[in-house]
């Protein structure tokens, strides 16, 4: 089994992508609907997909979760609430979405870390008060980040060991040799920190230059030596991955840099882990497959120990 572990959707003429300049505008302007991800995906084998949040707009939450009641290709969807502006506290905030249309399928919620003038943002009270919540209600935290914010990052996650988190695309490393070092060892501050998974994916527009395994293979390697098979996950970043070669290629390159591994550490990258980390995903790929099919094999034990706070 295949999963999509983060993808997109988006509609412009229903919400803007504010974080487009204009080239990336012509380019993956959209929209991009359901049925064309699945167009994209399926060619790979790949059969259910978790959309991540593209907006800082408490409306496109509700409308996928809503989405994802009509299909069960979108088997999980990681949002987006207002921590800052919002009255409301997280949790309260996180219920209303949970209590609404296809909140059952609500695996999570993404801070965006790398559009913040702070590298330290994440260790704001508002994001600790976040992490909390997730918690208490199994839910996970994506972050988006820079090399930047790794640091801040991983005071987070010592400071809230009962939080599931994933770092979404590596961490955007700037693929310049100069700072892979500097990379690497942020990377490598994770490893003790068992409730933190990371995404393999984004890498396709890391750079302007063009992916290549032989490119993406140092990375990967430091990340699979800090977080292991059962804490990484694919994801193929589609639409945003048109730029730099389209789906085929993100996981035409996925399966190269992952080959050396073995079928169970490779069945983990690819649906495993993300069954893992996100409440629901599993019970609703199951439920989506046909009588007879496989059912994914996927750990269960890192919820086991979340307690509600």
């Amino acid at each position: 089994m295949r999963i999509d572990a983060h993808h997109h959707l988006w509609d412009q003429s229903a919400r803007r992508q504010g974080w487009m300049d204009d080239a990336t505008q012509v380019a993956i302007g959209g929209p991009y609907s359901l049925q064309d991800w699945a167009a994209a995906a399926e060619p790979s084998g790949v059969t259910h997909g978790v959309f991540v949040q593209t907006v800082p707009d408490p409306a496109e939450t509700p409308d996928v979760l809503a989405l994802a009641t009509t299909d069960p290709r979108l088997a999980a969807v990681v949002g987006w609430i207002d921590v800052d502006a919002d009255p409301r506290p997280a949790g309260e905030q996180l219920d209303a979405l949970i209590a609404g249309a296809g909140g059952e399928y609500l695996a999570g919620v993404r801070v965006a870390a790398e559009y913040s003038a702070d590298p330290d943002s994440l260790n704001s009270p508002p994001i600790h008060a976040l992490a909390r919540a997730l918690a208490g209600r199994d839910l996970a935290l994506d972050l988006l980040l820079t090399p930047a914010n790794l640091a801040a990052a991983e005071r987070l996650a010592a400071a809230n060991p009962e939080t599931r988190m994933v770092i979404n695309h590596l961490a955007k490393p700037t693929m310049r040799e100069a700072d892979f070092r500097a990379w690497a060892d942020d990377i490598a501050a994770f490893t003790a920190h068992e409730h933190v998974a990371c995404k393999l994916s984004g890498f396709l527009t890391f750079d302007a230059l063009t992916m290549t395994a032989d490119r993406l293979a140092p990375y990967a390697g430091a990340a699979l030596a800090a977080f292991g098979p059962a804490r990484m996950m694919f994801g193929s970043d589609w639409p945003v991955s048109i730029l730099g070669g389209g789906y085929g290629a993100s996981v035409s390159i996925a399966e190269q840099v992952i080959a050396p591994l073995s079928e169970g550490e490779q069945a983990a990258i690819w649906a495993g882990t993300a069954c893992s980390w996100y409440r629901g995903l599993a019970a609703a790929i199951d439920g989506s497959l046909p009588s007879g099919a496989p059912r994914t094999n996927a750990p269960k034990d890192h919820t086991s120990t979340q307690r509600i706070s």
